[in-house]
Order: structure tokens, then sequence, then C-alpha cells
């Protein structure tokens, strides 16, 4: 079975051929924003696929929904997305996560000086 890294956490987890993102990293309990329960329609699951990992081409549905630049750049719906090999998908971080991931790191600095 193909592995699905997600980062920034760097989490896993193994997914069936065929598997869209979305569901794989629903059962990896990884937060993926999504309102259209997987229908391609509400473009919030939006994700960046690493050039090397093994997926399904991008069907019309995703093609019109998020355009031919973001999937030139990699990006794609994880709801429209199969694995179909070793994948690594960027997650995008919200802002509440950010922060707070910045906040430990400038303590993190001021404890080594």
């Amino acid at each position: 079975m193909p592995k699905i890294t997600f980062a920034p956490a760097m989490q896993y987890v193994e997914a069936r051929v065929g598997e869209t993102i979305l569901r794989a990293a629903a059962r990896a309990r990884v937060a993926i924003s999504q309102r259209c329960g997987g229908k391609g329609t509400c473009t919030m699951c939006k994700v960046k696929v690493e050039p090397d990992s093994l997926v399904s081409p991008a069907q019309e549905r995703e093609k019109r929904m998020i355009g031919e630049d973001n999937l030139a750049c990699g990006m794609r719906l994880a709801c429209q997305t199969q694995v179909q090999g070793e994948t690594r998908v960027q997650l995008k971080e919200d802002r509440l996560a950010a922060v707070v991931r910045a906040q430990l790191e400038k303590q993190r600095q001021e404890r080594e000086e």
C-alpha cells in the first residue's frame, strides 16, 4: 500500500490505490477543510501535492474549479485526487496554528540565547 505523508506535521497514513487524499486524511485524523462532502464543488480542500508524488491526473471538474495555473503549481483538490503511489502533501496551516507555532519558535530561540 502506498504511503501519504502530510506536511508540515509529517503525519502519514497508508492508502489504497484509488483512495482520495481527503478520505485517507480523514482516516489518519488529519484535518482538511471541506464543505461539499467531497463532491469537488467548494474548493476548500486545496492541497499542494509534491512533484514526485504518484496521483491521478486532474479531471475536467477539478480543472474548472481550480484552474490550470494552480494545477501547474501542484495545487489539487484533496477530494478529487486519487492516490496511485507514494504521495507527499503540503497542507495549509490555519492561522491560529501558525501564530502558536511562531510563538513557540520564538520562545525556543530566546531560551537558546
